[in-house]
């Protein structure tokens, strides 16, 4: 049903009255006793602030009702409402559960519907033809992850080998369309022990089932012996489990080696994030340097590899040195004596670094940033600059950072001896070197040139991060990252309108910005294709609210340099 994320039109607030209503219907459709509800059961299962919006998926329309961003319900134009993954997360017990095995769930998590083979008896007797019910694994019989209506009477079927057939016509499930429409990462819960059964009514149910195997003793018997069985497996289920757990404690326990030449780029990282951090008065002797900045901003490691003698340098002032060949720095002085005179890190390698943690405790002003995005700049190597991979033994299938591709010139040209040496500070280009940077061999080149060609003919790619999100192979994208465009312009002669396009690789969703400019902007707000680019969707509100829509942007952490604001509503003069 929902295969792709539903085109969502702006939502808007249901007054209490129908809320009240809306909760009176999923009573009345799932019987539910609403006068004994609990207050804690009834906003689990309906909270207190919805939203009702109306969709289109795949030829299909209907409602949905949301909270918190969350789709809470959600309905097939006249049917009756079905609850979310997230309500039934929430409170368990609204619908009967099938239960099933792990690699069922997996194809039914892949759109597909769930066979009668795959369901493992025995069935509630409220699993009759069109009924609504949810799929579960059987470990963890509480946590729906699929929501569907049954093809068949289940309740008839005591064993399913030898059956054929479709059991459940799956509606909804963990990472479906409808799923995703919420924007942060969810974890699936162990447990949900919210549950709105209550105590009598499991009661009567074990004194029903006392019943029937005293009154019949193979009932008895055959009731023993799956009690015996269910309690074998789930014996050798802790087992498994606690012999996993002891093996990831064991394996968290060891601390992994670094290499040399790990620890040399924890140290460059040092520097540079001491320098994007904090402005370094210079000059600046060498110890101070290293005390107060460079071992401040070490990452999260082993305190052993925190010295520069772990280092292939193993003298700060040998360290100093190679961060001024990268021009990094420069120095004055000789051997142990040398002062730092100047700062000198490009600034693009500054914009585009990505800071990591440090050992510190984290100051009153990170707070502050947590939710700054960052645009990191990577590169991957093409095929004019594959060939000096290749001779390193490094992987052309990865990533780099442009400090990174620098390293990568600086390690060729110590390899093949390159420098130039009549002028040092020039290298001489041999003919895979003056392919991968498109320079003719004859011709020397100094090494910020050098490496800046190198960096040009590397194939641009880029990723973003959210504050304290890590390093995911999923965030790279190809290209340069797109500016997110706001423009102001007059339709129908004088309606002015504000559009928003090109947001969605900042992590922002198409929904969620139209409701938030709607609040912001007190306009009403509108999704539809850009005319442009019929497949980019951008976001209408009514009025001449750019600024405040780049305000907003920047509130949710949207560098102000990815921001493109144009005003076409004063139009041209006329002389």
């Amino acid at each position: 049903m929902f295969k792709k994320k539903p085109q969502i039109k702006a939502s808007s607030n249901i007054k209490s009255i129908e809320r009240r209503a809306l909760l009176a219907k999923i009573c009345d459709t799932y019987g539910i006793q609403k006068s004994e509800l609990l207050k804690e059961q009834e906003l689990a299962l309906l909270p207190a602030t919805i939203k009702l919006a109306t969709y289109h998926s795949d030829y299909q329309k209907g409602t949905i009702y949301i909270a918190d961003g969350k789709p809470v319900w959600f309905s097939d134009r006249a049917l009756p409402p079905y609850p979310s993954i997230y309500t039934l997360w929430a409170i368990s017990g609204v619908l009967p559960v099938v239960l099933t095995n792990s690699f069922v769930i997996e194809r039914v998590l892949d759109n597909a519907n769930l066979m009668l083979p795959g369901c493992i008896p025995p069935f509630d007797r409220r699993m009759v033809q069109d009924a609504v019910v949810g799929i579960a694994d059987y470990r963890a019989p509480t946590v729906v992850m699929a929501v569907g209506v049954c093809a068949l009477n289940l309740s008839q079927f005591d064993v399913v080998q030898g059956y054929k057939g479709t059991a459940v016509v799956v509606k909804h499930y963990v990472g479906c369309g409808l799923f995703s429409l919420y924007d942060e990462k969810v974890q699936v819960p162990a447990l949900v022990a919210l549950s709105i059964l209550k105590a009598d009514e499991q009661a009567l149910a074990n004194e029903k089932r006392d019943e029937q195997t005293d009154t019949d003793p193979s009932a008895q018997e055959k009731a023993l012996a799956q009690e015996n069985t269910k309690s074998a497996v789930s014996v050798e289920d802790l087992l498994v489990e606690k012999l996993l757990l002891e093996e990831t404690q064991q394996k968290g326990e060891e601390t992994p080696e670094l290499r040399t030449e790990e620890v040399d780029n924890f140290f460059v990282r040092s520097f540079i994030q001491a320098v994007k951090r904090t402005a370094i008065e210079t000059p600046i002797s060498s110890s101070t340097l290293m005390s107060d900045h460079v071992l401040k901003n070490l990452p999260r490691i082993d305190a052993k590899y925190k010295s520069i003698k772990k280092t292939t340098w193993k003298k700060s002032g040998k360290f100093l040195k190679h961060l001024e060949k990268l021009g990094f720095l420069s120095l004055k002085g000789k051997d142990a004596n040398v002062t730092v005179i100047g700062i000198t890190v490009p600034e693009d390698i500054l914009v585009n670094f990505v800071t990591h943690k440090t050992g510190e405790a984290k100051g009153p002003t990170s707070k502050k940033n947590n939710s700054k995005m960052t645009v990191v700049s990577l590169y991957k190597p093409a095929n004019k600059t594959r060939s000096v991979f290749s001779n390193l033994d490094l992987d052309c299938a990865k990533t780099y950072t442009a400090v990174e591709l620098r390293m990568v010139v600086q390690e060729y040209v110590k390899k093949h001896q390159l420098v130039n040496k009549k002028l040092p500070k020039l290298v001489d280009l041999d003919a895979t070197l003056g392919a991968a940077t498109s320079h003719h061999i004859d011709i020397p080149l100094s090494r910020d040139a050098l490496c800046t060609a190198f960096v040009q003919n590397c194939l641009p790619y880029y990723a973003i991060f959210r504050a304290g999100e890590e390093f995911d192979a999923a965030l790279v994208k190809k290209g340069q990252p797109g500016k997110i465009k706001i423009t102001t312009q007059t339709v129908l002669g004088r309606k002015t309108t504000t559009t928003v396009l090109n947001f969605e690789h900042f992590h922002i969703k198409l929904q969620r910005l139209a409701e938030d400019l709607k609040n912001v902007c007190s306009g009403s707000s509108a999704v539809h294709p850009c005319k442009q680019n019929p497949s980019v969707m951008e976001v209408m509100v009514q009025g001449p609210h750019g600024a405040m829509a780049t305000e907003y942007l920047k509130s949710k952490g949207v560098p102000a340099a990815y921001i493109e604001f144009e005003d076409k509503s004063k139009g041209k003069r006329k002389r």
